[in-house]
């Protein structure tokens, strides 16, 4: 049975997705404590964080099994790290700035027992399309991209704004798969 640190339905739809029986379970990490600007130091500071304050909070009996921590953070070329908007103006100006560019989605994944952890940082470039005013606009106000990294969405309306995707999609979705097997098959080795 695998513990998964996240409050994320992305996530777990995943882990279904590849059979990976587990069950959610908490963690209280401050990912604001994080200052770090290179975008995949940051990416691993958090989720270490995310996993250490899981593996805190587990009972005894939970304590046998494996946790999995991830964290997908949003940079522009120029590393600027786009978060989760908390408000319609701060996703409004997100999207205008991803409008016919690329950027980069980072998701660190920390698989930890008590005798080892093991990571994996997962890089995708997202290309979107030229976007008009309306069509962030409308976006925005469904409330489809608040709450998520860099304000939208890759596997619901905003889908259709994705020109190009270089690398994981499941990556930003949230959890790159792949990786995420490589990781499981790794810490159950003995």
């Amino acid at each position: 049975m695998l513990l998964l640190a996240s409050a994320s339905a992305r996530r777990t739809d995943l882990l279904d997705l590849i059979n990976i029986k587990h069950k959610v379970v908490e963690q209280d990490f401050d990912e604001s404590s994080i200052i770090e600007s290179n975008p995949i130091e940051c990416s691993k500071l958090i989720v270490k964080g995310k996993n250490q304050s899981a593996r805190s909070l587990l009972n005894n009996n939970d304590l046998e099994h494996p946790v999995l921590t991830a964290d997908t953070l949003v940079f522009s070329p120029d590393k600027k790290i786009y978060g989760k908007p908390k408000n319609h103006e701060k996703n409004i100006a997100m999207l205008k700035e991803f409008s016919g560019k690329e950027h980069s989605v980072f998701t660190s994944v920390m698989i930890s027992t008590k005798q080892k952890s093991v990571m994996r940082t997962c890089e995708t470039k997202v290309t979107f399309c030229e976007m008009s005013e309306q069509e962030i606009k409308d976006y925005v106000y469904s409330d489809e991209g608040l709450e998520k990294a860099g304000g939208y969405g890759i596997h619901g309306p905003a889908g259709k704004f994705i020109a190009i995707i270089n690398g994981s999609y499941t990556n930003v979705v949230g959890l790159p798969v792949h990786e995420t097997y490589e990781l499981i098959k790794e810490i159950q080795k003995n």
